[in-house]
C-alpha cells in the first residue's frame, strides 16, 4: 500500500550509529506514485539503509525495490507484507542521488521506483573490473605539451575555476567553434577540481568519442580516469559504481548515463556536445541529461561546462537571457583555420557523387591526405520497388519502407529490426526485376570503390561497428593513416580531431530539412557544422563540399559563413512566434494499441482528458493526430502534443488523467514524454 515517506530522505550518511527501525519505504518500478510500505525482517533491520536494493513481493509477484527510508510507524488497519531480501549489503543509491531521483520524478511525471531503475539499471549486480580505454593512449596522437592558452580560452578558465574555488553552483557554455580548444579548457578546469580534492564527471554524445576522449584524459590524470558506457558488462558497471562510492575513481567519462556515478565530492559536471540528441532517453522516463546534470551541479554546489560549436537553442537562448555565463571561443588556435565551404547543386546531376567531389577526393587521396564522408543513412538503398506496378517493400510491423541491405541482400528495418531476404519476383504483380532507389553507406562505398579505384575506404555505422571494439577498431585503424576515406553516418562528423584531413564531403544534406519537424533545420544545421569541423585543422588546410537538391535553402548562407549565432537568431525568432521550445514547453502523449481505430478513440479520450484537467488551456492541445510513422512495432501510434509550461503537480496531474481516461479502454497503452526531442 502506498506510504508516505516518497520524498523523505536520510542525508546524514557519514552517521556511525543510527537508529534501528522496522520498517522501509520502497519504491518499486511501477507507475504508482508514492512508496510502498514494507516490514523489515529481523535479520537484516542493522544492515538496510536508504539507497538499498531489496526484493519484495508485490501481488503474484517478487520485485526489486529500492530503499526509500526506514521509520518504527505502522500503518494502522493493514496487513504488512516483509521484505525479502536484501540485494546490496552497501547502499549503491546516495541520498544526493535519492534527491535526484525526486527531482527527476517530478518534474518527468514518473514514479520513483521507474526513475531509479533508471538510475541504478537492474543488470549492475556482481564484482567486475573497472574497463579499461577502449583503445591505447598512444592510438590518437597527440602533442604532449600543454599548448598556451588563447584569450578566449584563458577567459573562460578563469571563470570556471574562480566558481571552483568559491565552492558553489555555476553553470557555464564554452560557444567554440570546431577545433577551438574547447577540450584544453575542460582539461584544465578539471585540474583545478582535483587540485581542490574534487572530482569530476565528463559526459560526451558517442560511443565512437570514447577511445579519443579517454586518451587525451589518461595522458592527463592518469589510469584514476573510469569509462562507462552502454557496452560494459553488468559487473563492470557495478565495479565503477562501488569504486566511484568509495573514492577510488577521480573522473568518469561516458555517455548520459554516465550522470548518475555516485562520485564523493563531486565538484564538476562537463557535458560535450551537449546538443546532441543521444543526451535525452527515448525510454521512460525520457529524461534529459542536460537538465540532470544541472539539478544535480546545483544541489551538490557543482560547476556545470556545456561545450559546443552548434550549442542547442535552449542553451543559446538561456545564455542571452543570462541564466548561463556563455564563453565565446572564435578561432582555431595556431594555424589550424575553418575550412571554406562549397555548396553543390545537384538538381541537374546524376548519381550520388558528384564530379567536383570526386576529383577533390582523388587529388586528395594522390597527395597523401585523408577525407572524411558523410551520408546519414545505413544500407544499400533507401527501399526497393517494383518498376512495373509500384511495389515498395514495407516493413509489416511498422509503417515505414524496409532498407536493402547489400550484405546478406536482405531488405531491413531500422526501428523494430525485422529482417527478411530478397523476393525473387514481384509480390504484387509477379514480375521479375525491381529497382534500388536510394542510396546509404553501403551503396556510396560501392560507389566509391569504382570510381577511385585501389582507394581504401572505412565504412563507420551501426553495421560495422557492432561488438564492444567495433568503434575504436575502425578509428584506430584511420588515425593511423590505414584507410584515406573515412565513410560513414552522423557517427563520423562529431569531435573527431585528424589534422590529415584535408577534405569533407556531405551527401544529401538536405535529407534532414524535409523531416515534418521544428528542428529540422536546427538539427541539419548542427550535423552539417559539425561534419565541416572535421578538416581544416592541420597546416595544409581543408574543404568542404556539401551537396543538395535544395541550394536555396536559407541555412546553406549560415553554414557557409560559419554563422551559428546568424542562424540561431533567425530559428529563435521562429519559434518564440510560434511559442515551440525554448520559448515555450512540450509534452507529447502518445497512445498506441493494435487496431488504428482503438489508438484513435484513445487518443481522442487522452485530448479531451488533458482539456478538463485544468492543467493546461485548449489552446495549448495539438492532436490527437496519427504519428508519422503511424505503426510501428506493430502497434498503431495517436499522438497528443500539450504545449504549456506546467509545474510538477500539474504534470502528474494532467498524466493521470490521461491515464484514467484510457483505464476502460481495453488494448490502448500511454506513454508521455516531457520536454520530447523527437516527435515521430
Amino acid at each position: 500500500m502506498p506510504g508516505a515517506a516518497a520524498r523523505h530522505i536520510i542525508r546524514n550518511e557519514m552517521t556511525p550509529r543510527r537508529e534501528i527501525h522496522g520498517y522501509a519505504e520502497i519504491a518499486l518500478p511501477v507507475p504508482v506514485d508514492g512508496t510502498f510500505t514494507y516490514m523489515i525482517p529481523e535479520e537484516i533491520r542493522e544492515a538496510i539503509a536508504p539507497g538499498c536494493r531489496v526484493m519484495v513481493p508485490f501481488g503474484r509477484r517478487r520485485m526489486t525495490g529500492y530503499v526509500i527510508s526506514t521509520h518504527s510507524d505502522p500503518p494502522g488497519g493493514m496487513k504488512i507484507r516483509n521484505i525479502s531480501a536484501l540485494v546490496d549489503d552497501q547502499p549503491l543509491i546516495t541520498a544526493s542521488l535519492l534527491d535526484l531521483a525526486a527531482w527527476m520524478s517530478g518534474y518527468y511525471a514518473h514514479s520513483m521506483g521507474e526513475v531509479l531503475r533508471a538510475v541504478l539499471p537492474a543488470a549492475l549486480k556482481g564484482r567486475g573490473r573497472i574497463a579499461a580505454s577502449a583503445a591505447g593512449d598512444s592510438m590518437f596522437p597527440e602533442d604532449e605539451h600543454r599548448p598556451a592558452l588563447t584569450a578566449g580560452q584563458q577567459e573562460a578558465f578563469e571563470a570556471v575555476r574562480a566558481s571552483i574555488g568559491r565552492g558553489e553552483f555555476a553553470r557555464y557554455l564554452v560557444y567554440g567553434v570546431t577545433g577551438s580548444g574547447k577540450t584544453e579548457v575542460y582539461l584544465r578546469c578539471i585540474e583545478e577540481v582535483l587540485a581542490a580534492g574534487g572530482r569530476a564527471i565528463v559526459l560526451i554524445p558517442e560511443i565512437s568519442l570514447v577511445p579519443q576522449t579517454t586518451a587525451r584524459f589518461r595522458r592527463r590524470f592518469g589510469e584514476r580516469v573510469a569509462v562507462i558506457h552502454s557496452r560494459l558488462t553488468g559487473p563492470q558497471r557495478a565495479s565503477i559504481w562501488r569504486d566511484a562510492a568509495a573514492g577510488r575513481v577521480d573522473v568518469v567519462i561516458g555517455a548520459r548515463s554516465a550522470v548518475f556515478v555516485p562520485l564523493r565530492d563531486l565538484r564538476m559536471i562537463v557535458i560535450d556536445e551537449e546538443q546532441d540528441s543521444s543526451f535525452k532517453q527515448q525510454e521512460k522516463p525520457h529524461y534529459g541529461a542536460v537538465e540532470v546534470a544541472e539539478f544535480r551541479a546545483r544541489s551538490e554546489s557543482a560547476v556545470m561546462v556545456t561545450g559546443s560549436a552548434t550549442p542547442s537553442l535552449e542553451s543559446w537562448y538561456r545564455s542571452q537571457k543570462g541564466q548561463i555565463e556563455r564563453f565565446v571561443l572564435p578561432n582555431r588556435p595556431g594555424a589550424g583555420r575553418l575550412p571554406p565551404v562549397e555548396v553543390i547543386d545537384m538538381r541537374k546531376k546524376r548519381g550520388g557523387i558528384s564530379e567536383k567531389l570526386l576529383d577533390a577526393l582523388d587529388v586528395c587521396v594522390s597527395a597523401g591526405r585523408q577525407a572524411i564522408v558523410l551520408i546519414n543513412r545505413r544500407g544499400f538503398a533507401n527501399y526497393l520497388q517494383c518498376p512495373k506496378c509500384g511495389w515498395i517493400g514495407r516493413c509489416p510491423n511498422c509503417s515505414i519502407s524496409l532498407t536493402w541491405h547489400s550484405s546478406g541482400r536482405r531488405l531491413v528495418c531500422h526501428y523494430c529490426g525485422y529482417s527478411g531476404g530478397t523476393p525473387e519476383k514481384c509480390p504484387e504483380c509477379g514480375s521479375y526485376g525491381f529497382v534500388r532507389l536510394g542510396g546509404g553507406t553501403q551503396k556510396i562505398e560501392s560507389d566509391l570503390a569504382n570510381l577511385l579505384p585501389g582507394v581504401r575506404i572505412l565504412r563507420m555505422d551501426l553495421d560495422t561497428t557492432a561488438g564492444k571494439s567495433g568503434h575504436s577498431d575502425i578509428l584506430e585503424k584511420f588515425a593511423s593513416g590505414g584507410a584515406d576515406i573515412l565513410l560513414g553516418t552522423q557517427m563520423v562528423a562529431k569531435g573527431h580531431h585528424y589534422p590529415n584531413v584535408t577534405v569533407v564531403g556531405v551527401l544529401s544534406a538536405d535529407a534532414g530539412l524535409n523531416f515534418p519537424d521544428f528542428r529540422a533545420a536546427e538539427r541539419t544545421f548542427q550535423l552539417l557544422s559539425q561534419a565541416a569541423g572535421r578538416t581544416g585543422r592541420g597546416s595544409e588546410g581543408g574543404k568542404v563540399y556539401i551537396q543538395t537538391y535544395t541550394p536555396e535553402h536559407f541555412i546553406f548562407d549560415y553554414i557557409v559563413r560559419h554563422d551559428y549565432p546568424g542562424f540561431a537568431g533567425r530559428e529563435l525568432a521562429s519559434r518564440e512566434q510560434f511559442a515551440y521550445p525554448p520559448a515555450g514547453r512540450l509534452i507529447l502523449l502518445t497512445v498506441s494499441a493494435r487496431t488504428r481505430d482503438t489508438a484513435m478513440k484513445g487518443g481522442e479520450s487522452v485530448a479531451g482528458a488533458a482539456a478538463a484537467s485544468g492543467t493546461v488551456e485548449e489552446s495549448g492541445i495539438l492532436g490527437p493526430v496519427p504519428a508519422m510513422i503511424e505503426r510501428l512495432r506493430g502497434m498503431y501510434r495517436v499522438q497528443v502534443l500539450v504545449r504549456a509550461d506546467i509545474g510538477p503537480d500539474g504534470k502528474k496531474a494532467l498524466v493521470g488523467a490521461c491515464r484514467e481516461a484510457l483505464s476502460g479502454m481495453r488494448g490502448a497503452a500511454l506513454q508521455w514524454d516531457v520536454d520530447p526531442l523527437d516527435i515521430f
